[in-house]
């Protein structure tokens, strides 16, 4: 559940897979109305290609593609889920939703940020005219296997699982959204240059694994946006969401990768800079530590300061070559509240940027 919840609030769509009769949609259905969220189910074997791209009606600016009435229902909600049930079983209606899923857009209709997507599907073995998911709509997903609580379902079934007592959204969620986002890109992006194999290999030739997770640069930024909204601590969630969106192989490799790396606490290094060995760290350390001060400077300005400082610390103890691609966005969006750069940022970047745009900024 915290998983799904992650992905629901980072609006990344979400592909559940199980077995027939399990109570998949109703279940979900009762569980996001619980949450206030409203819900609008929509199977696309029954429908047809222009419930998602829209029906051609004529208009004073020419011709426009009319949304159906359950996008306009989605959009009125503050907060709202749309339920994609019986998913692989849509067979050529599959293609108009390629847009939905992507793009969020229903005919000419965005669908706002407050709209989340759940795809809820069979096995292809037990499911009714069921097919394995197209390539460019799997890697759209993060996966999930639903797994059968019978606790739960015996527990609500007399109620018909309208009155279940599931935790607030929000209490499945854990820590700060941009430190956990500053620290997992960090993470993600350094792993990935020692191991730029799994960045964007080839889509999988087996149609069952390429109808699944498998790496991408879409599905590892999907990741990346998924696991800023947990606990950095809560590893069996994050590995579930890793293994959703990039596979298991990756997951895998990911998850060791980082266990053995040891990466700096990105906040307590923008607290205390000296607590760096900075000439002597090793180069992946730093880099992931780079990256991770960067995207926080960047993200929050009341940080941004704190953010030069430490690239200025990196590139006075002798890695100005780790610290110049931060230092370089840094000083290109210096909030507008700053009227004046530390000298400790003037004296590490002077020369290195002294025949750049940021000449003059240095200067001041």
């Amino acid at each position: 559940m915290r998983a799904f919840a992650a992905a629901v609030t980072a609006n990344v769509p979400l592909a559940l897979t199980g077995e027939p009769g399990v109570g998949k949609t109703s279940v979900i259905e009762n569980s996001t109305a619980n949450w206030g969220r409203h819900v609008e189910t929509v199977i696309g074997s029954t429908r047809e290609t222009t419930d998602f791209l829209g029906v051609m009606v004529e208009g004073p600016d020419g011709i426009e593609y009319k949304s159906f009435a359950w996008a306009n229902r989605l959009n009125a909600a503050d907060k709202s889920m749309l339920l994609m049930d019986e998913f692989n079983t849509a067979g050529q209606v599959m293609k108009a939703m390629l847009r939905v899923m992507q793009e969020r857009v229903v005919g000419e209709t965005k669908l706002h940020d407050g709209v989340s997507i759940v795809a809820l599907m069979n096995p292809v073995e037990t499911s009714t005219d069921g097919s394995e998911l197209p390539p460019a709509m799997a890697n759209r997903m993060m996966h999930m296997d639903w797994v059968f609580d019978a606790k739960y379902w015996l527990e609500n079934v007399g109620t018909d699982f309208t009155i279940s007592n599931l935790p607030p959204l929000e209490s499945l969620l854990g820590g700060d959204p941009a430190l956990n986002k500053a620290t997992v890109s960090a993470a993600i992006t350094t792993f990935l240059r020692t191991r730029p194999n799994l960045l964007n290999p080839p889509v999988p030739r087996d149609p069952a694994e390429a109808g699944g997770a498998w790496p991408s640069p879409r599905s590892w930024t999907n990741t990346i946006s998924i696991l800023s909204l947990l606990d950095p601590r809560d590893e069996e969630a994050s590995f579930l969401v890793m293994k959703g969106c990039v596979g298991s192989g990756a997951a895998t490799e990911y998850f060791r990768w980082l266990a053995a790396e040891d990466l700096h606490n990105v906040m307590d290094v923008i607290n205390t800079p000296s607590m760096v060995d900075w000439k002597n760290e090793r180069p992946d350390r730093l880099f992931a530590l780079a990256q991770g001060v960067t995207t926080l400077g960047l993200t929050q300005p009341e940080l941004w300061k704190k953010a030069t400082l430490v690239l200025a610390a990196c590139a006075q103890g002798g890695k100005p070559d780790v610290a110049l691609p931060g230092a370089d966005k840094l000083l290109t969006n210096r909030p507008s509240g700053v009227k004046t750069i530390p000298a400790a940022v003037r004296s590490a970047f002077a020369d290195l940027l002294s025949k750049t745009k940021h000449s003059v900024t240095l200067a001041a």
